[in-house]
């Protein structure tokens, strides 16, 4: 027998309590925003509020709205078990059908290159080809160039990180960093903990190293709530924890300062490692400072990971690492592994960052993506179906947007690529296949009319997606 509307809306919602995604105490949508986000009535709805609160699930407040019970909490103690990670194909492919020719990428996370300071790079390119050639073809074989790893320390007091650059790393991008520092302070078959949903490449990392996940679900706009990460020590033996505390990728979320301090807290308590991913801290729309975990420490168990990937290109592969109490060890790996990055891309960058012309650059960088938010945010609102959900940021350069729940991301993804636009589906920011109803846009693009055509045609896609699904729903 076909499943009713109203026992469909009382499993998702179940589902995503139990799950974590909404938390004990929380506010659950209310029916009129069910109504639009399921394409049902009132009374639909409110037959599947009626099931959740029969089950314990949730509870109505008068004059409120229906919150998630506190006994609901038992229920997701261990909101899903480590596994293995298989996602290597599944993210090739999305990337591949992506970068294909015709197709407009609003889904690969890279800066335009009509975004970049490349006159200025070009200047400083010429000038080190002229006048350092000699240096450029020596070999380098310490922990990077010695004024690019004090201007990367100038760089850590903007989130009130004081540390010497004789303590910092230069690596080959973000991801190395985090590479190395999970080979540090963890072995195949390991447990890390990580926040859902997860930015696809942290996966890659750690499907490579054969180790297992443990999705942690965080709120859109707060992050990791640090009483899920205690819920998980306390059930599993956790190696490390890997956290984007600022900005996450693809939610944009800001983890609070209060929230940072019992995160840290409860790392030291279990003596493990906290793996901080700060790569967007410093693309902060409002200029507010935010500090880094790093910066509240004790006991030198955050290995603090960044790069300038994102803001100056893909092209330009290089990051950094302070690596606390594994600091030496992953010297060591490092040194196993590549010996250093190239060196004329690191004078590059400290030559860059020791003119001003990095921090003009941010400074022009957060304006534009800022602007784009904008602009993506009023042409999905009016081109999108109503239910249509955008999860709002104050920094990064993405943009993560709950579809209504009928439809399906991997199937609007194939139709998409058909039509000459490309986003990233919400599955491959898990390592469970979930968030099937979500996608990723870039917002650090060159915002113009071609732009605003693919984003108005995908809108329509998602609307005939929608209305099709709706048709082969039984009746109430």
């Amino acid at each position: 027998m076909p499943i009713k509307k109203y026992q469909l809306v009382a499993d998702t919602i179940s589902q995503q309590i139990l799950t974590g995604y909404f938390q004990p105490g929380e506010k659950i949508p209310s029916v009129r925003a069910s109504c639009e986000q399921f394409h049902v009535s009132m009374t639909t709805v409110q037959a599947a509020y009626e099931i959740l609160e029969d089950n314990g699930l949730v509870a109505s407040r008068p004059s409120s709205g229906y919150f998630v019970s506190r006994l609901a909490d038992t229920e997701h103690l261990t909101p899903i078990k480590p596994q293995g990670i298989s996602v290597y194909n599944r993210m090739i492919s999305v990337l591949n059908d992506c970068h294909k020719e015709g197709v407009i990428n609003l889904g690969t996370a890279v800066v335009s290159p009509s975004l970049l300071p490349t006159h200025q790079i070009k200047k400083i390119l010429n000038k080190l080809t002229r006048d350092h050639m000699l240096e450029l073809v020596t070999p380098e074989f310490s922990s990077g160039y010695p004024r690019l790893r004090r201007e990367f320390a100038k760089r850590m007091l903007n989130v009130n990180v004081e540390v010497h650059p004789d303590d910092i790393l230069v690596t080959g991008g973000c991801q190395d960093a985090i590479a190395l520092a999970l080979s540090a302070v963890a072995n195949a078959g390991d447990v890390i903990a990580v926040e859902s949903p997860c930015f696809p490449g942290l996966l890659q990392v750690i499907e490579s190293l054969d180790m297992k996940a443990l999705p942690l679900p965080c709120s859109g706009s707060l992050g990791m709530k640090p009483d899920t990460l205690q819920d998980a020590l306390q059930s599993w033996p956790i190696s490390a924890i890997v956290l984007v505390p600022s900005f996450s990728n693809p939610t944009g979320s800001l983890m609070p300062i209060e929230s940072r301090k019992r995160v840290i807290a409860l790392v030291e308590e279990y003596d493990i490692a906290l793996i901080e991913d700060d790569l967007f801290s410093e693309l902060n729309y409002q200029d507010k400072p935010v500090p880094a975990i790093k910066s509240l420490e004790r006991k030198g168990n955050v290995i603090y990971c960044s790069s300038v990937s994102k803001s100056l290109g893909s092209g330009f592969r290089l990051g950094w690492l302070c690596g606390g109490k594994y600091h030496s060890k992953i010297m060591k790996l490092k040194a196993f592994r590549n010996v250093s990055e190239p060196l004329i891309i690191q004078m590059l960058i400290a030559e860059l960052m020791k003119q001003g012309g990095y921090s003009k650059h941010l400074k022009k960088l957060k304006i534009a993506l800022h602007q784009n938010q904008k602009l993506m945010q009023s042409c999905i609102k009016k081109s999108f179906p109503k239910g249509t959900l955008v999860n709002s940021c104050d920094g990064g350069y993405v943009l993560w947007v709950q579809l209504p729940d009928l439809c399906d991301s991997r199937e609007l993804f194939t139709q998409a690529i058909k039509s000459g636009v490309a986003f990233f589906p919400g599955d491959v920011f898990s390592p469970h296949e979930h968030y099937l109803s979500y996608i990723r846009f870039n917002l650090a693009v060159k915002w113009c009319q071609e732009i605003e055509q693919a984003v108005i045609s995908l809108g329509k896609l998602v609307k005939l997606q929608l209305e099709r699904s709706a048709a082969q729903l039984p009746i109430d």
